[in-house]
């Protein structure tokens, strides 16, 4: 059987969608070689890749509140960014029992992060795994850079939204990816705006065209085997930290997934 890599994308509380998917590639026993992660998917594929189990990871899912987010949103001091991270990093240790090292997970685990002095793309493939998840999780202006071997690193999401090339630098010989970003893309041309974007809509959509443009182009040039994009509608009104519409998410990433157990089947025969 070709060695199977499983890719996920960034696309802050649409990731919650990743779960979703998660349960129905570990219920179809699909056998996961490597895990390659970009901003929430490191966060989602690093917890997995360390044994963590879907229902638990779905379960502190649903625990997300607006009281939960603002808590880790504590602003600090220098302002490099609004919070320095630490309470991300807590809520991760917990849910890992303590910090693992990448390197002796047991699923090979690489978390995409951005030099952001240099606008490169950086691989965290040894190492800290809570470092690794809060450096490709780092949002700019949201979050603190993580200082690592001299460099300032930030989102994964910058320079690689869904990094199935990765994957296949690595030697899969397959890859399911899934991408929380292109379905976004997929409502909104399915149930156009009735009026002009306001103001921070408008901001949004800013970034999540880019976002688009960046993963249509990733696609092009490194396909994937599967690819699974679940068809996600945005909240308007508070955007990227709309993480209190988990269950709904689950629900989409698992109907994704779900729709497209005929290709995955074909990789497993």
């Amino acid at each position: 059987m070709k060695k199977i890599a499983l890719v996920l994308s960034s696309g802050g509380p649409r990731g919650a969608a990743h779960v979703g998917a998660l349960k129905v590639l570990e219920e179809q026993r699909v056998p996961i070689s490597l895990v390659v992660g970009s901003s929430i998917g490191a966060m989602i594929g690093g917890v997995y890749a360390a044994g963590v189990s879907i229902a638990h990871i779905e379960q502190e899912w649903l625990k997300i509140d607006f009281w939960r987010i603002a808590r880790s949103l504590q602003p600090t001091l220098p302002i490099h960014g609004w919070s320095s991270g630490v309470a991300i990093e807590r809520f991760l240790k917990e849910l890992l029992g303590g910090d693992r090292r990448i390197e002796e997970l047991p699923v090979p685990f690489v978390a995409v992060a951005t030099d952001i002095d240099r606008g490169e793309r950086v691989l965290l493939r040894e190492g800290s795994l809570v470092e690794a998840i809060r450096a490709s999780f780092a949002i700019p202006g949201l979050f603190v850079p993580v200082e690592r071997d001299g460099r300032h690193l930030a989102d994964g999401g910058l320079v690689s939204p869904l990094p199935v090339d990765v994957a296949r630098q690595l030697g899969a010989g397959a890859v399911i990816a899934v991408d929380v970003n292109l379905g976004s893309k997929r409502y909104r041309l399915a149930h156009p705006p009735k009026g002009a974007p306001g103001l921070f809509e408008a901001l949004d959509l800013a970034v999540s065209i880019f976002v688009w443009r960046l993963t249509e182009l990733t696609l092009a040039l490194s396909p994937s085997d599967v690819l699974i994009t679940p068809d996600i509608p945005d909240d308007p009104l508070v955007g990227n930290l709309s993480y209190h519409r988990a269950e709904e998410r689950i629900a989409l990433g698992e109907a994704a997934a779900r729709a497209k157990l005929s290709e995955i089947q074909k990789l497993l025969a």
